[in-house]
């Protein structure tokens, strides 16, 4: 090596750099995982247990190890970089370039074995190179270069010492002086869990007095328990070992769980960082530094055989080795996990129901025991002694069915209780009494044990078919199943259903009827006449008696109560094909003296009933006597009192229920899709919805209300609480429709302001009908709103600005020009649609004509010009304004010169600077600031002026009039 070293100085530096650069990266913080990997290649080799001992001598760190000692092929590997004694398969890797770790506590290193002792030296090869005088590269022959080290493991020398007793090779470090060795060792027993599980052949670890042992024992199946234990505590995992990994699961309380984040192990712990559900210690190429991947390393192949792990699991553990949706840590973790996925996805694994092979005879007889309580005892003739044995009795089926029996508690033993994920189906919450029987109806099944909520991630991630309440209720269609079936599969459906959401989904769930049909919805039957009185109800379907469970009447099956009768879609379908039964009619309206009118439907109103003139009328087209509605429609409104005699026979409360008017009618449609709810204008209020609204809610027949009756039209709409909330919302129909067609003295209702706004005070009229103007929650949304400006509006705003009739106030003046430009810097303007008027609002208030006026955008005019030729609006949307008032602006008209002279100065240097940033809140100033006694503008262009003013702006220059304050005041 000092031949080499003479021969190539280069050669010298180079080596030091490698050794330098392999302890400061790829080996840092692995002086224990290095030599307890050398210590397990030992053991290996030597067919024995391994076992390891680290103890503090002074400041000498030795760790001795039992196995196979130090031979030539050791020394070869310890003295050339990058190279290894590895020979074996079953290695990591002895004496070779991870030895290298040694260097980061140390540069006197020990190696004694049982075959022979070598010291490594920096000293000592510091020595050798003066004694042989070779020089370092680049550096005068006297001179040792300031930073160079020379390498440490490319010299050895023999020494005479062996091992510690009881120890075939020992490491001996002199710790250098700035290696903290209490913290050294404590790091070192952080790690030696972490070893024993990666290294098998290494079972204990000794760090000065604190013990871990390893010991494995076999569970069949494939599987190992791995038990470390500590001085504090003991952990455990189950092992399994696939074709090139091997896969632990931690254990806690005896059950197997999900590892935390990881990395992987190869075997030693890499840099690749993992969120695998297992930890994995892998068979796979590694950088020299066991730190990273090889490029091309075949991860992919480390799935292989994953999903016997799984079926190696007990079947209510086994999902907790699906991989979870999220982030992948690495690229190593998203490959991974991927061949993972696919792995469990294509192979048999999953544990499915068994079926129940339970005869058909006794499932129906235990059914029929579900619904019948108290069966009745067996007759004479079924107990005599000539008969054939009988079936079991229907009490002791249902025993047996809802008992422990084998019938729910089948769990998978063998390859016909599982199944590939993606073939099977998944009922999240399913239980045994339902699994039994579903199991010739869906299948394969997954057991219950794996079907509640916390596994459904799981089950999505393997592609497991999700078996819904929705997808279920459709199943049964179809089913020819006795009676008693029926009520047991309610019976076991009902701890299903816990919200509106899960009785929705079970909408579609076949119904067996009393004459042998099998109609589809709950919602569609009737389960029993509760009424005080019988109704002949013809459009209802009645369930079977025997199939009648109380979970149909929380899917909406009627109980016959009225408002479940009334808003049955049969009935509606009647009504449209059969308006003037009068059968019909009077089933209905004695069921609706028992209703809630607002739970009652608008297309109630469908039923013909006579009028006053002998003919017949829906019955929104009738009013009843008195009905205050009359007195506020328009003569020619198509609504005819309704035949007295019907009156008599029925109660006011139902027919005002289905329809007969009274006061105004509300309109209620679900998740409508289109203006075809015969509205007056429907159209033009629903082009302007963004999207179609998930609910209709209108008043209808607002078009036939007379002009003069809107006051008290308003107040009836206002004193209604079904009525009054659609008023108060903005975008619905009725307070579109009423803002802009309603009419108070010719006026619509969305061109009034509200007296409590003040925005558009002075420009438009106020809403002042008595007793509603102070109702601002109930008529501020059918009014003028200075956040919408509608071309209807804007036009009326125009035209008020420019009546000199009107007397705004200079701010109302120019809050209203501002708004009008923000509504056409948004676009919500069409200027072509808009007719100007041929005058203009100046800021003062008067009203000027256009030619003289200028847009003020620059607000430093606005003290040297006339008011009365300035419209001032907003100065960021001025551009806007002079393009919606066809103006001139201020800086393309005029030009203006400072004529004063003036004390140049800064804002940073001049007091007044900081007080004048601070009075008006302005951000930091760059230009320059100009102090004058007197301040004197001369203006040019449009307007030809000289004025003295306060302030005045030339570009980043502020001209400010400042008043020097008398010097020497008193003080207090």
């Amino acid at each position: 090596m000092l031949a080499a070293w003479r021969d190539s100085p280069t050669r010298l530096r180079e080596d030091a750099a490698t050794e330098a650069d392999l302890v400061r990266a790829g080996y840092r913080d692995r002086l224990l995982t290095e030599l307890a990997q050398n210590a397990a290649d030992a053991a290996a080799k030597a067919g024995v247990a391994g076992r390891l001992a680290v103890r503090l001598d002074g400041r000498g760190l030795r760790i001795a190890n039992t196995g196979a000692p130090l031979d030539l092929s050791g020394v070869h590997a310890l003295t050339a970089l990058r190279a290894s004694g590895k020979s074996a398969g079953t290695t990591v890797g002895r004496f070779g370039v991870g030895f290298t770790a040694v260097l980061s506590v140390s540069d006197e290193i020990d190696l004694r074995s049982v075959t022979g002792s070598l010291r490594f030296s920096r000293d000592l090869t510091w020595d050798a190179l003066r004694q042989n005088d070779i020089r370092i590269p680049d550096t005068p022959a006297d001179d040792a270069p300031a930073g160079f080290a020379p390498p440490v493991l490319r010299m050895a020398w023999p020494v005479d010492a062996a091992p510690a007793d009881g120890f075939d090779t020992e490491v001996v470090l002199r710790l250098r002086p700035d290696v903290d060795a209490a913290a050294l060792l404590d790091a070192m027993r952080a790690e030696a869990v972490d070893l024993l599980l990666e290294l098998p052949a290494l079972r204990h670890i000794g760090i000065e007095s604190v013990e871990f042992a390893s010991t494995v024992t076999d569970l069949g199946n494939d599987l190992q328990e791995i038990r470390v234990d500590g001085p504090a505590d003991t952990a455990m995992w189950w092992q399994y070992r696939a074709p090139r990994a091997r896969w632990l699961l931690p254990l806690r309380d005896g059950r197997p769980t999900v590892a935390a984040p990881d990395v992987l192990r190869a075997p030693t712990r890499s840099d690749e960082e993992l969120s695998l559900p297992a930890l994995l210690i892998a068979d796979i190429a590694m950088q020299p530094d066991r730190r990273r991947l090889l490029p091309g390393a075949r991860l992919a192949e480390l799935a292989t055989g994953y999903a016997d792990f799984a079926r190696a699991l007990p079947p209510r553990d086994r999902l907790g080795l699906v991989p979870t949706p999220g982030f992948a840590r690495s690229e190593a973790d998203g490959v991974l996990r991927e061949a993972l996925v696919r792995e469990l996805q294509t192979h048999p694994w999953l544990p499915v129901v068994v079926p129940a092979g339970v005869a058909d005879r006794t499932v129906a007889d235990a059914a029929a025991a579900l619904f019948d309580p108290e069966p009745q005892a067996p007759s004479a003739e079924e107990t005599s002694s000539d008969t054939e044995p009988s079936a079991p009795h229907p009490a002791q089926a249902r025993a047996e069915i809802l008992g422990d029996t084998a019938l729910f508690d089948a769990t998978p033993t063998d390859s016909s209780d599982v199944a590939v994920p993606t073939r099977a189906s998944a009922l999240t919450g399913l239980t045994d009494e339902l699994a039994h029987l579903l199991d010739d109806v869906v299948g394969p099944l997954v057991i219950p044990e794996l079907s509640g909520r916390g596994r459904s991630e799981a089950l999505g991630v393997l592609d497991v078919h999700r078996l819904g309440l929705a997808r279920l209720a459709e199943l049964t269609s179809g089913l020819e199943r006795p009676p008693q079936w029926w009520y047991a599969l309610y019976d076991a459906l009902e701890p299903f259903v816990v919200d509106p959401l899960a009785a929705e989904e079970l909408g579609a769930l076949a119904v067996p009827l009393a004459d042998g049909r099998l109609v589809t919805g709950p919602r569609t039957v009737v389960l029993d006449d509760q009424l005080q009185v019988a109704i002949p109800v013809h459009w209802a379907r009645l369930v079977h008696p025997e199939a009648a469970h109380p979970l149909l009447a929380r899917l909406g099956a009627r109980s016959a109560t009225a408002e479940d009768l009334l808003t049955d879609p049969a009935l509606r379908a009647e009504l449209e094909d059969h308006p003037d039964d009068p059968d019909t009619a009077d089933a209905v309206l004695r069921l609706a003296e028992y209703a809630d009118p607002a739970a009652l439907p608008s297309w109630l109103g469908l039923i013909e009933l006579p009028d006053a003139d002998g003919g017949s009328r829906p019955a929104d087209e009738l009013l009843l006597p008195d009905a205050p509605l009359r007195e506020l429609l328009v003569e020619d409104a198509p609504f005819r009192p309704i035949d007295p005699a019907v009156v008599e026979a029925y109660s006011a409360q139902a027919l005002r229920a289905i329809g007969v008017g009274w006061d105004f009618s509300v309109v209620v449609e679900a998740d409508p899709t289109g203006p075809d709810h015969d509205l007056d204008d429907e159209d033009a209020w629903w082009s302007t919805l963004p999207e179609d609204p998930p609910e209709l809610v209108a008043i209808r027949d607002l078009d036939l209300v007379d002009e003069a009756a809107w006051p008290e039209a308003l107040w009836q709409l206002a004193s209604a609480p079904r009525t009054r909330r659609l008023l108060t919302d903005r975008d619905g129909y009725t307070a579109w429709w009423l803002r802009t067609h309603a009419r108070i003295d010719g006026t619509p209702l969305g061109l009034l302001r509200h007296p409590t706004d003040t925005e558009f005070d002075g420009l438009l009229s106020t809403f002042a009908v008595p007793g509603l103007a102070d109702d601002a929650a109930a008529m501020r949304a059918i009014l003028a709103d200075p956040a919408v400006i509608t071309p209807e509006l804007a036009a009326v705003l125009l035209d008020a600005l420019a009546d000199p009739s009107k007397t705004p106030t200079p701010e109302v003046v120019s809050r209203t020009h501002a708004t009008l430009a923000a509504a056409v810097a948004a676009d919500h303007l069409d200027l072509a649609d808009l007719d100007l008027p041929d005058r203009v609002r100046a800021l003062s208030g008067a009203v000027v004509d256009p030619a003289q006026a200028l847009v003020l955008d620059q607000p430093w005019f606005g003290l040297a010009l006339p008011p009365d030729r300035l419209v001032a609006g907003d100065i960021d949307t001025a551009p806007e304004l002079a393009r919606l008032l066809d103006l001139p602006l201020v800086s393309e008209s005029v030009t203006a010169q400072v004529l004063s002279a003036g004390r140049r100065t800064t804002w940073a240097t001049e007091p007044l600077g900081v007080v004048l940033r601070q009075l008006f809140s302005l951000p930091p100033q760059t230009g320059e600031l100009v102090l004058h006694d007197d301040l004197t503008v001369r203006v040019h262009g449009a307007i030809e002026i000289t004025a003295s003013v306060p302030w005045w702006r030339d570009g980043d220059t502020v001209h400010v009039r400042a008043v020097r304050p008398e010097a020497g005041g008193e003080s207090g």
